[in-house]
């Protein structure tokens, strides 16, 4: 250690030494030579006539001896220098000694005007709405992304100007309720899955149009029964319990399994293992939707599937046709949804058909009979010839989604009391007449309601599985 002080030491002194002679020797030389050509006051060029004159009358002229002077004061510095450093070098303490030296601990910068965040956990984009769209979100690729702890409060920046087209704070929760799921899940695991879905539906649709009904009712079956798990599908599990597929309220009057078959079986030749059979059923939903008349709308993925199917557990978990207002309202606040969206999912029934045993009744009721239009119950009488027989929701337009059914509502043409009722209590009678006449506006809300169901409860990450087939757990 030493050895290497004595070495840096020299160095030193040799550094100073070349300065020392740079200043004092050279400098003085080069500056005698260049005094005679230094530029004299009011100089022109005239090296060309046409060139513009060039007046130097603002540079400084310095004289031989003022130059040398200056110079000798700067070597006098230089040796004032030296000898001070000579001086502190014989007196410093050895290097291995010196102290540390300890930083002076700095204070974490303090945001201005912290603004804390909604910590309610919600399971998307933004928007998904979400979204989020977005929200943006870190890819699955079969795991669920890490998102914030909900117990954790955030700090966000102060939200910039409209011009930036930042979310508002409505759609920054909408969007963080769709945590863990995001649109384009199986971009890079499964590219095709999303068309795969498309195909199938619309495959089906043109050979049938009964089958895009079905659809979104198997999904809202599933969703608010055990959350969006495809329990639904499941003939059934190792507990050997009866499956939900069996509860009155499913039964006969849910449809489209087949369909579900036949395109799991297409994704899993795609790519085996990597698309749950819960989104598979989101998507082909939304898809439904689309044939029908919808204008596309975005859906995040990344929902895994169940592994546990009970019939007992429909019981209470679903609206019925005569459920009272309060009831639905209730059930709906339950999984996350509010007045409007009740009203924006009762829409569905723009398309599709009723059983007769869900509202025949209603015309033999002297006083239910009053809130049923007089053309329709006698439509009711006609077409019901036993209790599995069927009439459309909307005549009208029976395949294709439109604002014609909250018309239709307004009129107390309502096939299932519960509808009708939803016209009668001032809490949603005020929606039906709005999207009645805005029919752009109700599609609107229908994706992000749809988005808002399907978000329920959902399994993601490490947890369920994904199913090779949807009626059976791995």
């Amino acid at each position: 250690m030493n050895n290497i002080n004595a070495i840096r030491k020299m160095a030193a002194k040799a550094r100073i030494f070349a300065g020392l002679f740079l200043i004092c020797i050279v400098l003085p030389s080069l500056a005698s030579a260049f005094v005679d050509h230094l530029p004299e006051v009011g100089q022109v060029n005239e090296s060309d006539n046409n060139d513009v004159p060039i007046h130097v009358s603002t540079v400084a002229h310095f004289s031989e001896k003022q130059v040398k002077e200056a110079l000798i004061r700067r070597a006098k510095a230089v040796h004032d220098l030296w000898a001070n450093f000579r001086y502190n070098d014989k007196n410093a303490a050895p290097e291995e000694d010196a102290a540390p030296v300890t930083p002076t601990p700095v204070d974490p910068p303090v945001p201005v005007n912290p603004v804390p965040v909604d910590p309610t956990p919600n399971p998307v984009p933004a928007g998904y709405p979400g979204a989020t769209q977005g929200q943006p979100v870190a890819m699955g690729y079969g795991g669920a992304p890490i998102t914030q702890n909900p117990s954790d409060q955030q700090i966000v920046p102060e939200q910039p100007g409209a011009a930036q087209n930042h979310p508002t704070p409505e759609e920054i929760k909408e969007n963080r309720k769709h945590a863990g799921l995001q649109v384009g899940f199986y971009d890079y695991t499964c590219p095709n899955a999303e068309k795969i879905i498309k195909d199938g539906m619309t495959r089906t649709f043109g050979n049938d149009s009964s089958m895009a009904a079905p659809i979104p009712r198997l999904l809202f079956h599933d969703c608010f029964v055990n959350g969006c798990d495809a329990s639904l599908f499941l003939d059934k599990t190792p507990s050997g319990a009866r499956v939900e597929k069996l509860a009155p309220s499913n039964g006969a009057t849910v449809r489209g399994f087949e369909l579900i078959d036949e395109i799991k079986a297409d994704l899993e030749a795609e790519c085996p293992g990597i698309v749950s059979c819960s989104d598979l059923l989101v998507y082909l939903s939304r898809d439904a939707f689309v044939v029908s008349g919808v204008p596309y709308y975005d859906v995040p993925g990344g929902r895994r599937d169940g592994m546990e199917s009970l019939e007992a557990n429909v019981l209470g978990n679903l609206p019925l046709p005569d459920s009272t207002v309060d009831k639905m309202i209730d059930l709906f606040k339950k999984k996350g949804l509010n007045e409007e969206d009740l009203v924006v999912l009762i829409g569905a029934h723009s398309i599709g058909v009723a059983h007769c045993f869900s509202f025949r009744y209603r015309v033999d009721d002297p006083v239910k009979a009053t809130m049923v239009d007089p053309r329709l119950a006698g439509v009711m009488k006609f077409t019901c010839t036993s209790p599995m027989s069927t009439l459309a929701f909307d005549t009208t337009t029976q395949y294709k989604m439109d604002s014609i059914y909250y018309k239709q509502l307004s009129g107390k043409r309502a096939l299932l009391e519960s509808d009708g009722l939803l016209n009668e209590d001032p809490r949603t009678k005020d929606f039906i007449q709005k999207f009645g006449d805005d029919e752009k506006g109700w599609f609107t809300k229908l994706g992000k309601a749809m988005n808002k169901l399907a978000s329920i409860q959902v399994l993601t990450g490490d947890q369920g599985q994904i199913r090779k087939q949807c009626r059976f757990v791995n």
